[in-house]
């Protein structure tokens, strides 16, 4: 063995390998450690190259390092990790630390290296499992002046590269709520002074799309002394907006009851009246003769009280069945799946026209080039000008009483198919309901699919007064609904939550002459043979009228960005020259 510069017996007793390369880096002496970690007896390796056992990926790396210490351009402080090989022919990880002979009085360099193997395997298990996570796995130092560890999902969830959280370890801060911010420096803080947390919080700014996470947090602890902070954030955006689309729908039927119970009670109220006041009975004759006149309009009066208190009951039942059908949409886990839409649209039509108190003509129009709802779809023409294509006639048919009827015109691409949640069908039908239902004249719907590389666009027009803007942007969950600025459209809510749990739009476009709502889904045939579904029907997409009020919006309730607006209006005006 070569001449130890120290106690021998000391040396050896040292579980770390301890070595002394000269400049060249060729072994001068090592500790009989270096038997039990590699496998090779130390006078076997004296005078050897010691660079020579150095994993090839990494020799270069290493040898490189060296040479900036040699050279005093780099600090001893800094360890080196690395794979060596064994007398087995196995690999081990090494983490050493090397000493210029300045610092130790050594002639040569010395490098104390420990075995780090079990640490790097571990490590790679939990990056690998970190890697398909959609959870951030972090970890920093008890100061979080340094980025110990984090995973990919960071770049997803906090919208922040890897790269600046190493360089700016706070930097994930920019991407919390302003509101939320000092919350979260607290939650840090108490981290730091060795206390677990567990907080939810926002992402986002004030007036953009935000989302919630959830972190819990534990200190890192050895020999009594916080060495890091440790925890993961969890997106749980989707668990705050189904709570809040729970109490909205608590919200809306309490609102709804209440309404309609001070009708009932007002109702009642005029029926003891009227027969309190009734002078079906002549009490001035003494012998309890009937006025035959009086009773007659005391029965049309109460007959007409008892069907609004029948309308009344009817409305609560109906807005009971779709909360019922709205919840039950909420709580649903399952995935979206591909769908046919012809059948779609067929299964939305039979709920219509079933559901409809009168008889509705249903008609069908061809997918040609050049038609859709943006072709005369809006402009000066009068309340229906034009916009029922194919030479419909927006006065409808004559019954016998000479009333006229109401329409549904309908068009769509024979082989569409539709990546979307299965109430589709039950969103249409609402759309189509409202349609008929708000009509000041006789109804007239339009229903027009289109198929786009990406999307397949549900557009339902009406003849309607246009929908208030208070009413798009509460449903669309960008203004919070109380007892002073609610709406009543259990309908539209189940829309807009279909296209929600769908991962797709919701657009209202309103004119003079009435509204466009389009329902946008991703198209199941986005991998490619979407081709076939929009040759079909080249030009039948949603509207966007020149001159019109048109609210896109987000199903995450945010607003669109500058640019989608002025896309959003580009199309328009392409569609309508």
């Amino acid at each position: 063995m070569a001449e130890s510069p120290y106690p021998e017996g000391l040396l050896d007793l040292v579980g770390d390998k301890i070595v002394v390369l000269d400049e060249g880096g060729i072994y001068r002496y090592l500790n009989a450690s270096v038997a039990d970690m590699l496998g090779f007896q130390p006078d076997e390796l004296v005078g050897t190259d010691a660079f020579a056992l150095i994993h090839p990926d990494d020799e270069k790396r290493l040898r490189e390092a060296f040479a900036r210490i040699v050279n005093g351009d780099r600090g001893s402080e800094e360890p080196l990790e690395y794979r060596y090989r064994t007398a087995a022919g196995g690999w081990l990880w090494l983490r050493t630390t090397v000493y210029p002979p300045g610092e130790t009085a050594v002639d040569g360099y010395v490098l104390t290296s420990r075995d780090i193997t079990a640490e790097v395997e571990s490590q790679r298990r939990l990056e690998t499992i970190a890697s398909v996570s959609d959870d951030v796995f972090w970890m920093f130092s008890p100061g979080w002046d340094e980025l110990l560890f984090v995973n990919g999902a960071v770049e997803v969830v906090f919208d922040v590269p890897i790269s600046t959280l190493k360089r700016r370890p706070q930097s994930f801060l920019d991407a919390v709520h302003p509101d939320d911010r000092p919350y979260v420096e607290q939650a840090m803080e108490r981290l730091s002074n060795g206390e677990s947390t567990l907080i939810d919080y926002r992402l986002g700014s004030a007036d953009g799309t935000t989302k919630w996470v959830r972190v819990p947090g534990e200190p890192v602890t050895e020999n009594g002394e916080i060495v890091a902070v440790t925890g993961f954030a969890r997106d749980v955006t989707d668990e705050y907006r189904r709570e809040r689309q729970l109490a909205v729908m608590d919200n809306l039927l309490r609102h709804t009851i209440r309404n309609d119970m001070n009708i009932v009670d007002g109702t009642a109220e005029r029926i003891a009246d009227a027969v309190d006041a009734a002078a079906a009975f002549d009490s001035e004759t003494g012998d309890d003769r009937i006025d035959r006149d009086a009773l007659v309009a005391l029965g049309g009066e109460l007959r007409e009280h008892a069907a609004t208190i029948r309308r009344i009951a009817s409305d609560l039942l109906t807005t009971a069945e779709k909360q019922r059908g709205v919840i039950d949409l909420l709580r649903q886990r399952g995935s979206p799946r591909a769908v046919e839409v012809a059948p779609v649209v067929e299964e939305a039509l039979g709920m219509v026209v079933d559901g409809c108190d009168e008889s509705i003509d249903v008609t069908y129009r061809e997918p040609t080039d050049g038609e859709g709802p943006t072709e005369n779809g809006s402009g000066s023409g009068g309340e229906n000008a034009g916009w029922m294509a194919s030479g419909e006639s927006t006065a409808g048919e004559p019954r016998d009483d000479g009333e006229t009827r109401p329409r549904v015109s309908v068009s769509y691409p024979p082989n569409a198919r539709a990546f979307t949640h299965p109430e589709i069908d039950y969103a249409i039908a609402e759309l189509v309901d409202n349609a008929l239902e708000h009509a000041e004249s006789t109804p007239r719907v339009r229903i027009d699919v289109h198929a786009t590389d990406e999307t397949i666009e549900v557009s339902i027009r009406d003849n309607c007064p246009p929908i208030p803007v208070e009413e798009r942007y509460v449903i669309t969950d960008r203004w919070e609904m109380d007892d002073l600025r609610h709406t009543g459209g259990m309908g539209l809510w189940l829309v807009y939550w279909v296209a929600n749990r769908s991962g797709g739009d919701l657009t209202f476009d309103t004119h003079a002459d009435g509204n466009v709502v389009t329902l946008s889904v991703p198209n199941a045939n986005r991998d490619g043979s979407a081709e076939e579904s929009r040759g079909a029907s080249p030009s039948n997409g949603s509207e966007t009228a020149v001159g019109g009020s048109t609210t896109l919006v987000r199903t995450d309730g945010s607003a669109p960005s500058e640019s989608e607006r002025r896309d959003s209006v580009a199309e328009g005006r392409e569609d309508g020259d």
